[in-house]
């Protein structure tokens, strides 16, 4: 696994950041495959307890409003959220202008900017073709 940080806050960041990611997962109506798996590798991050997975889980179903998910949310665990927002929001390869414009929202909440939105989701991009270059090296098809 790449170095993370984010067992380093607190329990309860990580629940928030959890059902952050849960709220976005959502936000364009549907979570596909690729979506889900980040964003249960993110739950495996999380270091939460499997209680708490279930109930995050059934948060994409039923899911929980913006403020909700943000409420004791510190601008550290905010901004790794959105890192991971961004991440999995590119899962699947596109980005969907509802899941653009929320992204958009938070960080405003926080005083990021449209243009460090998208410079995280060009980070992304880059992220993405570096890892491709691996599968390239193995000869791996994705």
């Amino acid at each position: 696994m790449l170095h993370d940080i984010l067992h380093h806050l607190s329990p309860a960041q990580r629940w928030s950041h959890a059902k952050l990611l849960a709220h976005l997962a959502a936000a364009d109506g549907k979570v596909g495959r690729d979506e889900l798996a980040f964003f249960e590798q993110r739950l495996g991050a999380s270091l939460l307890s499997p209680e708490r997975k279930v109930q995050l889980r059934e948060s994409l179903i039923e899911t929980p409003g913006l403020e909700e998910c943000m409420e004791g949310m510190d601008g550290r665990a905010v901004k790794l959220a959105l890192r991971d927002a961004c991440l999995m929001a590119l899962a699947d390869r596109d980005i969907s202008d509802i899941e653009k414009l929320k992204l958009i929202g938070i960080a405003n909440r926080i005083g990021m900017s449209e243009k460090q939105v998208n410079d995280l989701i060009e980070w992304v991009v880059k992220g993405y073709h570096w890892m491709q270059e691996g599968y390239d090296l193995l000869a791996i098809d994705v």
